[in-house]
């Protein structure tokens, strides 16, 4: 993760695997300030394992005091300073030149990078978590529990109080394309429930149209199931399906014999699991819904079997 220091702005920029510097705010990844900016000064690359710069240039770019031929690569040292322009009036100080990572940057001040992992990120802590970031079918998902977005390089992220740049730096090898959100529909999900006669076990299997997705057994599947049988007690007790499957997650805690955290990392995971067995991750917003406070199971076909014996379906 290759970081670029301006003092005297008070600044730092993450280099991406292909970075480009200049004027001109369109083409550029980080805008420069300056009558003598050409609108595509300057480019920094990750190549052969190690980070090199191009002047693009006019009136020119010097490092460490060294003005460079235009058109030609430069390896980078970390130390070295870098000024564009002829005037030299802003200076970056090369800070580190680590190997590009997925990673959130503080926007503002000096904390480190938060490298992620692909499998699953839950922010700001585990203890604690307020969303999962986390990688499906080639795209970066941001769970924050009342919705799903899908995440591009450059996005905020807001995490409790601070605000952090999503900063997708997949290798130069890697496609550089942009996975736009889908607009096509899933068919139609049904969810199965099987829960062992003592309650120790829980396996769910999901239906895509006329497909079968087996999701196996997870501890999560019981928190699904859960809350499955609490829209299916209020669907026979005549409460209205808007109102149906309400439950708060204090009394979801209570209900499982965990702490309230522990049933948002179910939710997170089950969520992931389900978003990364469809074929467009952000339809899985409403598998689990929720609003101050409160959960429930979405609107989807469900049937709930415990052992031998079938406890129900919804819709009635």
């Amino acid at each position: 993760m290759a970081i670029l220091r301006n003092e005297r702005l008070g600044r730092r920029i993450m280099l991406r695997p292909v970075h480009t510097l200049g004027r001109h705010p369109v083409s550029c990844r980080t805008v420069l300030e300056g009558a003598d900016i050409s609108k595509l000064h300057a480019l920094v690359r990750w190549h052969a394992g190690r980070w090199e710069i191009c002047d693009q240039s006019r009136n020119g770019t010097t490092v460490s005091g060294t003005r460079l031929a235009t058109g030609q690569w430069t390896a980078l040292e970390a130390g070295q300073t870098i000024a564009f322009g002829a005037t030299h009036d802003e200076i970056w100080i090369v800070e580190d030149l680590e190997a590009p990572q997925v990673c959130l940057f503080p926007i503002h001040g000096d904390s480190p990078a938060r490298p992620l992992n692909a499998q699953e990120n839950l922010l700001p802590d585990i203890e604690h978590p307020e969303i999962n970031l986390y990688c499906a079918e080639d795209r970066w998902v941001l769970d924050r529990m009342e919705r799903v977005d899908v995440v591009v390089d450059g996005d905020t992220i807001q995490i409790a109080d601070t605000y952090w740049e999503f900063v997708l730096a997949a290798d130069m090898d890697a496609t550089l394309e942009v996975h736009m959100p889908s607009t096509t529909r899933l068919p139609t999900l049904h969810f199965d429930f099987q829960i062992s006669q003592n309650e120790e076990h829980a396996s769910l299997d999901m239906r895509v149209g006329d497909h079968i997705v087996p999701l196996g057994e997870r501890i999560h599947h019981y928190t699904l199931a859960t809350l499955a049988r609490k829209r299916l007690e209020d669907a026979r007790s005549g409460i209205e399906p808007t109102s149906q499957g309400w439950i708060a997650l204090e009394d979801l805690a209570r209900m499982l014999g965990v702490d309230t955290p522990y049933i948002n990392i179910q939710i997170f995971r089950a969520r992931q699991q389900i978003m990364r067995a469809l074929p467009v991750a952000q339809e899985a917003t409403a598998i689990l819904e929720r609003r101050r406070g409160e959960v429930r199971f979405g609107a989807h076909a469900f049937r709930i079997c415990k052992g031998a014996t079938t406890e129900g379906a919804w819709p009635l």
